[in-house]
């Protein structure tokens, strides 16, 4: 096997021995001038019908050459056209696509389409291949110009970490056998025995299963960037076709799939009152916790406001009116993941990086009450600061390094089973919202998501609902 390089371009292509005949080596140049418009700006992002017909226009011309080079290339020594047939094969009777190499080597494919793939990297056509690897990186370059990121703008902070969690989970799942893989050859049979293999490697030393949710999400969410790339571009067909196959129940033994139902994820009233308590003891021992415990006002406006961890750390004092009671929430704080920053974002989760005028809540007396006494404090001590909750130099305090290991140490020290913020907002939810006769619709304006949202993960007062429902029917009849 020996590399030549084509003329006029850098791409350098393999044959089995022999030179490349001169009418594929003009093949192959038609190809790359097709493969580089198809990849430039021009043709990044669908915009238009028309885009969409210029492009499929394209693949089709991409298809036609490489299905006429591998013609070209796949002869015997006389010229003549090497079989291609179909046959059945294993116990199943499954039909593939096969024929022989040069050096004898047995290729095959579920579809015609993906033998000739196979054949036009084999003879040397695609440097890399059509690896899985290498078509994940071209479904994210693609995925960063959708989403706005080039050298001069780096989007949004929410868009920048979705893409380095991409790339995350990549390395967390996909093995370097997998990444080198021709995804022609990704079959269903194949990958399921893959993903089974994985969960048992991750599941070792364990002394609970790994959580079925968080896994199927992060790893189906990389199969599915590359087979949406693939099946966009016309590669790997067969799978696409029959992804379906490939269902989350198939791996339904090897999860905890257990599920906690909602008064299980929230602080209940008593264990509030104890962090409560634990709070206005260390706020009365300047010498120990500070003479303003900031994360000890966090708490107490978290559990009367139901505010996020975020969207505290990122409130402004101008966010406060006294005079209205009410707490405007529009902000969050965020940590870009690739350069460990914080930024100031002016939107809130719910509102996915586009400013909606966010949200306001109550400002209630006793939340009132501590934030009057935490900014006598601050000017005290000569802390002058937009932020409501600083540290003593007046920068902001981060959500996630400070507040939330506050919380987390705090709770472990009595020996709480839950220890986050969001356990506070699901507390504030059915404790006292609910039981203040809110409606949904408002308690999810109030906590920032849909009523639906509400509903199923943030209430657990209302099941009761068959119970109290009977009764009110009963007294509509005796009436």
């Amino acid at each position: 096997m020996k590399q030549l390089k084509v003329q006029k371009n850098k791409i350098r292509y393999k044959a089995y021995k022999g030179r490349v005949p001169a009418d594929a080596l003009k093949i192959l140049g038609q190809i790359e001038k097709l493969e580089i418009a198809a990849k430039s700006n021009l043709f990044g992002d669908i915009i238009e019908d028309d885009d969409v017909v210029l492009r499929d226009t394209m693949n089709n011309r991409l298809r036609t050459l490489k299905i006429k080079y591998v013609k070209k290339m796949h002869v015997t020594a006389d010229g003549e056209p090497r079989k291609i047939c179909q046959k059945n094969y294993g116990e199943d009777g499954e039909t593939y696509w096969i024929t022989y190499t040069p050096d004898r080597k047995r290729m095959k494919s579920a579809t015609e389409q993906g033998l000739y793939d196979k054949l036009f990297t084999y003879y040397g056509g695609d440097a890399d291949g059509l690896t899985f690897g290498k078509l994940f990186k071209e479904a994210m370059e693609q995925k960063k110009r959708m989403k706005g990121i080039t050298n001069n703008s780096p989007g949004s902070a929410s868009v920048q970490n979705t893409i380095t969690r991409y790339y995350q989970d990549y390395e967390r799942y996909i093995t370097p056998e997998l990444a080198k893989k021709n995804i022609t050859e990704i079959t269903p049979r194949f990958l399921k025995e893959y993903t089974i293999n994985m969960i048992n490697h991750l599941n070792e030393g364990r002394s609970t299963k790994i959580r079925k949710k968080a896994f199927l999400n992060n790893y189906k969410g990389i199969l599915n960037t590359v087979f949406d790339y693939a099946e966009e571009n016309d590669i790997c067909v067969n799978f696409v076709r029959n992804r379906n196959k490939f269902k989350d129940s198939d791996f339904a033994s090897l999860f905890d799939s257990s599920k906690k139902i909602a008064n299980e994820k929230a602080y209940s009233p008593e264990e509030i009152d104890i962090l409560d308590q634990e709070v206005e003891r260390r706020m009365h021992e300047p010498t120990k916790y500070g003479p303003c415990y900031t994360n000890g006002y966090m708490f107490k406006l978290a559990k009367l406001s139901g505010m996020r961890a975020a969207e505290l750390s990122s409130l402004k004092k101008t966010d406060i009116d006294f005079e209205t009671k009410q707490i405007h929430v529009h902000s969050q704080q965020l940590k870009i993941k690739e350069t460990m920053t914080y930024i100031y974002a002016n939107y809130t989760k719910n509102e996915r990086g586009n400013s909606q005028g966010g949200r306001y809540v109550p400002l209630l007396p006793e939340a009132e009450k501590y934030l009057r006494e935490l900014f006598e404090r601050q000017k005290e001590l000569g802390i002058d600061s937009e932020w409501v909750f600083t540290d003593e130099k007046g920068d902001w305090v981060k959500n996630d390094s400070q507040y939330i290991q506050f919380l987390r140490r705090m709770s472990r020290h009595f020996h709480l089973n839950i220890t986050n913020n969001h356990a506070i907002r699901m507390y504030f939810n059915s404790y006292v919202l609910i039981p203040a006769g809110i409606v949904v619709t408002d308690r999810a304006r109030i906590l920032g998501h849909s009523p639906e949202v509400n509903l199923n993960n943030y209430s657990f007062e209302d099941r009761e609902y068959c119970k109290k429902a009977g009764e009110k029917i009963i007294s509509f009849f005796a009436s």
